[in-house]
């Protein structure tokens, strides 16, 4: 009887794959696909290769190979250190991730055929090392960074390779079942997307919410190291689908905010991922090492179409969420369907029956001890591994420097995620109140950053977040005056494709109340007619004030149109109609206010120039 444990090759591999997805995601979209220049199915054709090409490896893998697996997984390092050192972005950061997500796909194919039972926790451990460091770091991904941190991470991970490679002989050399090979991959989508995400979570508390994110994965990671389940298989998948649900369907007027993550949420953090793992328990053992590996290739085929299909919802106007709780439902249906087909032997039902060893007993104890710890770290690490810039001069009573700037998710025009470049451009601006536009807080697409937090951090700021396109995307005001009425409301859809809120608060400077409304007007298929119907409710939360306004962000807008006649009715005026140079879309408007300085800055940080204004 084959002892239960973990494979260092699995585990390194799945914390290995999140690190390149978290590069070659955002990679996709800002520099294959141009912000939208790409078309799409290029794209998405691209991606699809990218993640089909392990199949072309595995189809010729009639046996066992986890030493094959092991060198893969150094090859995929290797890149992962050239990735590291580019200071540029570029064809080197796409081209570069690119490969190291295939190099390690195929390494997971390759585990489907070679590890057995040990697959799903040696995975699920990875996930939930990759998770509590990404939280420690306070959300700010480790493929970004250059610092003490990122190169402690990557000693780690070249240690646990080396014994990985020299443990690799040692494997089960046992295929793993093919239904649990095919949905592994689709099955870490959901988890990293919704469950697993601690930038998503941050959104309902910036501490308490990663810290839940960690014991969930941790749990996820000590629940599969128990014994295969027999019985009951549907409170797994319903659990699972449930927690999908809470998470991603669910949003409420959370203290003034529309659109928020509901804190019921925090119950799926903690109890989907294990459900998610148990779920794939299931599904028995594996017979064929070679239909094992490509059921394995297969499964990353469909992450590629369900990524792109639930992204691109937010581009076509669909449901975006409801596509990934299908998916959980038909992947639950899938394997209820094994269990209540009768298709275990009873050489299967043996097999699933054995019980944990000592060794088995051991790991478990050790990865609990480890997600305790873990969650310890990861409440106080975010305020030593996030770097502060410098300080800022205090507010001036006679005048009031305000930025607009829509910072694109934080990703530059070289395709880099740099943070702290963006808190230092918003630093040197003088600004004590920020509108910041396309403020991304977990989207994996970008990687999965809570940019809001690591720039709030970084420079000091209190903040306030109003959900638009979805609970973790939206807008944002920094400031480090004193702040309160804070809150959010939403458009109607108006035919956009986008969701779209304002966001507004009041703060206080000189001894008096200034009222501070940031926005992102989205535009329709018709561009124009859904941007004009927002400006209209924009220009009536202005004229509601009953204090001065700023208002501002990214309009969407130009001097001359509709939206911006409907603009200029309110009484607002353009904090850039005497400036020499004036930006196209971004626009900072006043009410009771005058501007005795205006300037618009452009840089490769964003596709926007950040616009600042000084005011009086």
């Amino acid at each position: 009887m084959r002892r239960l444990s973990l494979s260092l090759v699995g585990i390194v591999a799945a914390w290995l794959l999140i690190d390149f997805w978290r590069l070659w995601t955002p990679s996709l979209i800002t520099l294959f696909g141009q912000a939208a220049e790409t078309p799409p199915e290029i794209m998405g054709a691209f991606a699809l290769a990218v993640m089909a090409a392990p199949l072309v490896v595995v189809a010729f893998v009639s046996r066992p190979a986890p030493v094959l697996a092991a060198w893969l997984l150094i090859a995929a390092f290797a890149v992962r250190i050239v990735t590291r050192m580019n200071p540029v972005g570029g064809d080197v950061q796409l081209y570069g991730s690119s490969i190291g997500v295939l190099l390690v796909v195929a390494v997971l194919c390759l585990c489907a055929g070679a590890l057995g039972r040990t697959l799903v926790p040696s995975v699920f451990v990875g996930v939930a090392v990759s998770t509590a460091t990404h939280a420690m770091l306070g959300g700010y991904g480790a493929v970004w960074r250059s610092d003490a941190w990122d190169i402690g991470l990557l000693i780690v991970q070249a240690v646990l390779l080396a014994f990985a490679v020299r443990g690799a002989s040692d494997a089960p050399r046992e295929p793993v079942s093919p239904r649990t090979a095919v949905l592994l991959l689709p099955t870490l989508l959901l988890v990293l997307l919704a469950l697993g995400n601690v930038g998503r979570a941050s959104t309902i508390d910036t501490v308490w919410g990663p810290s839940v994110v960690v014991i969930g994965t941790g749990a996820t990671a000590v629940v599969a190291l128990l014994p295969s389940p027999r019985q009951r298989p549907w409170i797994a998948a319903a659990l699972l689908v449930a927690s999908l649900a809470v998470s991603l369907l669910v949003e409420v007027d959370r203290a003034g905010f529309e659109g928020s993550l509901t804190p019921w949420a925090l119950i799926a953090f903690a109890v989907g991922p294990a459900a998610a793992a148990r779920m794939l328990l299931f599904a028995g053992p594996g017979h064929s090492v070679r239909l094992s590996a490509l059921g394995a290739g297969i499964g990353s085929v469909i992450w590629t179409a369900l990524f792109f299909a639930y992204y691109a919802g937010y581009d076509l106007g669909y449901r975006a969420d409801l596509v990934i709780v299908v998916a959980a439902v038909a992947m639950a249906a899938w394997v209820l369907a094994y269990r209540a087909g009768g298709e275990m032997s009873d050489a299967d039902e043996r097999a699933a029956e054995r019980r944990m060893d000592d060794s088995g007993a051991r790991a478990v104890a050790g990865v609990a001890v480890g997600a305790v710890a873990a969650t310890a770290v990861a409440l106080v690490a975010p305020f030593v591994t996030v770097p502060t810039v410098d300080a800022r001069p205090a507010a001036a009573d006679d005048e009031l420097s305000v930025t607009a700037y829509n910072v694109r998710m934080g990703y530059g025009l070289d395709g880099r995620f740099d943070p702290i470049a963006v808190a230092e451009q918003i630093r040197s601006s003088g600004a004590h109140v920020v509108l910041l536009s396309e403020v991304d807080r977990g989207w994996l697409l970008n990687g999965g950053q809570d940019q809001l937090s690591i720039l709030a951090r970084m420079l000091d700021m209190r903040v306030v977040f109003g959900p638009a396109a979805d609970p973790v995307w939206g807008d944002a005001i920094l400031t480090d005056l004193p702040m309160s009425d804070a809150s959010s409301t939403k458009y109607p859809m108006f035919d956009a494709l986008t969701g779209a809120a304002y966001t507004s608060a009041t703060v206080t400077w000189d001894g008096k109340d200034v009222s501070v409304i940031a926005t992102h007007l989205q535009p329709d298929g018709n561009e124009t007619d859904a941007t004009d119907r927002q400006a209209a409710l924009f220009a009536d939360a202005i004229t509601s004030a009953d204090s001065p306004v700023i208002a501002g962000g990214d309009l969407n807008t130009t001097r001359g149109s509709a939206a911006w006649a409907t603009l200029m009715a309110s009484g607002a005026e353009d904090a850039f109609a005497d400036a020499s140079e004036k930006a196209q879309i971004d626009h900072l408007l006043l009410s009771g206010m005058s501007v005795t300085d205006a300037e618009v800055v452009e840089s490769h940080l964003s596709d926007h120039p950040m616009i600042t204004a000084t005011v009086k």
